[in-house]
């Protein structure tokens, strides 16, 4: 039977915060599954991006250049989330998602081997991977969206589908029909040991 574990790797630049993008951190890392004999295959991989927004904000710096000089991803996530002159929570966000701190979370891949799913192993990969980097952060932020095995628009709809379904187990909620998905860190959602009870 054995069990599993989560590597995680940290990558920031070591430099002082004269450049947008030092005020990104990532966050990679695999998870494991460990046979009761001791022998190791890789289950599936994950990033995340710690987006540093009130290190930024102290520092005046620019968020849009932040998350702009980062990737599309956090590009589109600043659009989404922050006024754009500010760089302040929108105002609908605020409304919808209770945002107490400053930072930002973003999930950008986490994917399975194709025998480990179904068996909600990906939610409590989520569930331990937001216990550990929600320190600080008022939003958790993903784009459920099919990372392989769709080819076809009908098959990517399908696969979008049931991956909001998926992680609105978590507690995630649409931000408006963005595509983009959000939990809020302040809001009670189902802990680890909720996700494990039969039937949860």
């Amino acid at each position: 039977m054995g069990w599993f574990e989560i590597t995680c790797g940290t990558t920031l630049p070591l430099a002082p915060y004269d450049q947008p993008d030092n005020f990104v951190v990532t966050y990679a890392g695999k998870v494991v599954h460990v046979e009761d004999g001791g022998q190791e295959a890789e289950a599936g991989r994950f990033t995340l991006y710690r987006v540093l927004r009130g290190l930024a904000l102290d520092y005046r710096q620019n968020l849009f250049e932040v998350c702009d000089a980062h990737s599309e991803l956090l590009h589109d996530v600043y659009a989404v989330l922050c006024n754009p002159e500010s760089g302040d929570f929108k105002k609908r966000v605020l409304r919808e998602f209770e945002c107490l701190e400053a930072d930002l979370l973003v999930l950008d891949e986490l994917t399975l081997a194709p025998q480990w799913r179904g068996l909600r192993l990906g939610l409590l990969v989520l569930r331990r991977l937001i216990d550990l980097h929600e320190s600080g952060c008022g939003l958790v932020v993903c784009r459920p969206y099919p990372s392989e095995g769709a080819e076809t628009p009908e098959q990517v709809r399908v696969g979008r589908v049931k991956l909001r379904r998926y992680v609105r187990q978590l507690g995630f909620r649409p931000v408006g029909k963005t595509g983009f998905y959000a939990l809020s860190t302040s809001q009670k959602t189902p802990r680890f040991e909720d996700l494990l009870r039969p039937g949860s």
